[in-house]
Formats: C-alpha cells, structure tokens, sequence
C-alpha cells in the first residue's frame, strides 16, 4: 500500500530566517499530524479499498 503525502518544500522557501523556520515548522507539524493519523489507524481490521481511501484522506488533513 502506497500513499503520496506530497507537501511544499521548506528548503525553498525564500525570506527571513523566520519565514525559513516558520516553513520547516509547518512542514514537520502537517507530517505528524498524518503519522498520528495513519498510526492511529486499525490495521488489524480495516480492508484493503478503505485502508487506501483512508489514507488519501490523511494525504489531504481530512482525517
């Protein structure tokens, strides 16, 4: 099972050290949030098509 989590890169990100950091910080906060999401998940028990769907909808913070 694959899933494409694609984000904009904080390397280029032009600016202040501020807006770089800022950017990186936003970047990491929305990778958590959809590691939390997918660790959450019930893998024991969840079929194939909505495991998939499932993870789309973390691709795109709908969890």
């Amino acid at each position: 099972m694959t899933a494409h989590w694609g984000l904009p890169d904080p390397a280029a990100v032009e600016g202040s050290d501020a807006e770089k950091a800022l950017a990186f910080a936003e970047t990491y906060r929305a990778l958590t949030r959809r590691i939390q999401a997918i660790t959450a998940l019930p893998l024991a028990s969840i079929d194939k098509l909505a495991l998939q769907s499932r993870l789309k909808d973390i691709g795109e913070d709908r969890a």
